[in-house]
Order: C-alpha cells, then sequence, then structure tokens
C-alpha cells in the first residue's frame, strides 16, 4: 500500500476507536464482537488490519492461537498496549508474509473497504488451508437514506479529517460474487444494524470457506 495510506492510519492511531464508533455509531462494533462470541472452533487464525485489537481478544478466546496483524505500526503499539501477552505484526493484508495453507481462519474486520478487494481476497485464499473459513465484517452504506449518506460522510470527514482515497464500500451482493471469484464459498450472510437508528452504517458480517 502507499505510504501515503500508511501514514493516514498512522496519524489516526490515537483517536481510531472514538473516530470509527462516531461515524458507525458506539453500537456497531460492540455487536461485531457479540457475533464473534457465537463463533467457536476458528483454529490456528490470523487477524488481518486489527488496528488497536479491539476484536483480538474475542478472537483469542475462539481460537488455538491468533496472529493480529496490521500496516500500521502505530496502531498495533496501542494494540500491544491494550493487549499484553499477544502477538502482532506489521503486515500489508495484500501482501501476507505467511506460507500457502498456514491458517484454519482468516478474520478481517472493517478492513475490506480499504482495500483492493480482490487482491486482498486472494492473499486471505492463498493463506488459508483447505476448506479453511474466511469471517468478513465490513460496513455497507448502501441501506442509508440520501440524508443518512449525507451524514455519514459529514462524520467520516469530521472525525477521520481525511477521508481516504483508497475506500471504497461494497455491499453484500459484490462482495459475495468478489468471494466466488476469488476460490470461496459463502456458507452465511447477515447483517448487523443498530434497530433504534436507521441512520447508521450496517455491517455485512459473511463467512466463506475455501473451494475445494
Amino acid at each position: 500500500m502507499a505510504e501515503e495510506f500508511i501514514k493516514f492510519w498512522a496519524e489516526l492511531s490515537n483517536r481510531y476507536d472514538s473516530a470509527i464508533d462516531n461515524i458507525m455509531g458506539e453500537k456497531i462494533r460492540p455487536k461485531i464482537r457479540e457475533k464473534l462470541t457465537e463463533e467457536d472452533n476458528l483454529g490456528n487464525l490470523i487477524e488481518l488490519g486489527c488496528g488497536t485489537g479491539y476484536f483480538t481478544k474475542t478472537l483469542a478466546d475462539k481460537s488455538e492461537s491468533i496472529i493480529s496483524t496490521d500496516i500500521s505500526e502505530e496502531m498495533l503499539s496501542i494494540a500491544r498496549e491494550n493487549l499484553k501477552g499477544f502477538e502482532f505484526q506489521v503486515m500489508d493484508c495484500q501482501d501476507i508474509k505467511f506460507d500457502e495453507g498456514t491458517f484454519d481462519t482468516v478474520f478481517m474486520g472493517l478492513v475490506l473497504l480499504f482495500t483492493e478487494p480482490e487482491k486482498a481476497l486472494k492473499e486471505s485464499r492463498r493463506i488459508l488451508k483447505p476448506g479453511g473459513l474466511l469471517i468478513i465484517a465490513d460496513p455497507d452504506i448502501s441501506f442509508l437514506s440520501f440524508y443518512g449518506n449525507l451524514k455519514f460522510r459529514f462524520k467520516a470527514l469530521v472525525n477521520y479529517r481525511k477521508i481516504p482515497t483508497t475506500g471504497h464500500f461494497l455491499n453484500q451482493e459484490k462482495i459475495v460474487d468478489m468471494l466466488d471469484k476469488t476460490g470461496f464459498e459463502v456458507v452465511s450472510k447477515e447483517i448487523i444494524r443498530e434497530e433504534t437508528d436507521p441512520n447508521y452504517v450496517t455491517v455485512n458480517y459473511i463467512k466463506a470457506v475455501t473451494r475445494k
């Protein structure tokens, strides 16, 4: 990824958690984490784009081992401070430094939209074992009203102070189509939303396995 993109996340790192909750709604990330508690037997897991480690402990509780990665050393510094004894590595999810078939599970939480999606999905497919599981939680603004969309973009600009040019939102249909093209079979898909406020961003929670 471009140096400009790495710099963006470095500058955002100290206020990332408050920024993302202000943008998406403070109940959305807890809902994703609650959904992750329903998972089980995730085996040897890699977390891509872990940020400050918000989902890391929950994933660790559901797996035999976990390596959490992010492109930003500054983000990982916060994660290491928050979570002692966990393994964090600087890594681009589009260029993963592990061999083919290394992991049972890949988790991508709120990161696919900031990648070249098919490239990131191909890398996830490469490092998964046959029949391995990919879990994606990715924002979707397609359900927002015109007003809700404007409100979201304003909050993103205010909180991020600069919107990454690489950011692009994918609806569920598009993600499913890309998963099919990159060698995955979708086993479940659902939408996580804040029911009390239609102006909150929804999240696609999709599980897919590598096609044999």
